[in-house]
């Protein structure tokens, strides 16, 4: 019996040091990405896309690229009705990293202006895909059932573009020794709702960065 306790001890002192969650090494996941990318560019929409997606920000496939500022670009292109220059945008973001989500729907709104159909559906179908790996993830109503998403831009695509929600505030929380954003938000009829992303990727990687808080990615 002595033993047998002595045994648990130990386990939970072990389990106990281990973390919650654990991400591959930045060139593991760069491989693991490339291959999965390379079957979505030829059309296989039958791949782990949120496997695709975290392997996207833990392998940094934008290296010095900076997406948030292409994605302001094309949003002020867009926002003058030059849609062949947002569009041109969208796609610069795509060649770096297939799995940007809002890049995939400013090409899909672009295409849409532009009335290229068939371009339009071959999008649709990539972002529909990227979508639904996110919101299949969980209902985004508590910490137990948050989307997963690895990073803030994919918060603000599911908020803005999926669920037609308007930001209003986030708070940073942990429970159960996983990170998460709660975010205020209202629908169009002024209700205000929560809505839970899990932020652990966020926070691993600030970790091993050395940095506290959300990287914008």
């Amino acid at each position: 019996m002595h033993a047998v306790k002595v045994f648990v001890f130990l386990a939970s002192v072990l389990l106990a040091a281990l973390p919650m969650y654990s991400l591959d090494d930045p060139k593991v996941a760069r491989a693991k990405y490339d291959e999965l990318a390379a079957r979505a560019n030829k059309g296989d929409l039958n791949i782990d896309w949120q496997a695709l997606r975290l392997d996207a920000r833990v392998g940094e496939v934008y290296g010095e690229y900076g997406p948030y500022d292409a994605s302001k670009r094309a949003q002020a292109s867009f926002g003058n009705g030059n849609y062949e220059e947002a569009l041109k945008i969208a796609r610069e973001i795509e060649q770096h990293n297939i799995a940007d989500v809002e890049a995939h729907f400013a090409a899909w709104i672009c295409l849409k202006q532009l009335g290229r159909q068939r371009e339009t559906d071959k999008e649709w179908g990539v972002l529909h895909a990227l979508v639904q790996s996110i919101l299949k993830s969980g209902d985004g109503k508590s910490a137990k059932t948050a989307w997963f998403a690895v990073g803030i831009r994919e918060e603000f695509v599911i908020m803005q573009a999926a669920l037609l929600v308007q930001y209003k505030e986030q708070r940073s929380a942990k429970q159960g020794g996983h990170y998460y954003d709660m975010v205020l938000v209202t629908d169009q009829s002024g209700k205000e709702s929560v809505l839970w992303f899990n932020t652990d990727t966020d926070i691993e990687l600030g970790g091993r960065a050395g940095d506290e808080g959300h990287h914008i990615y």
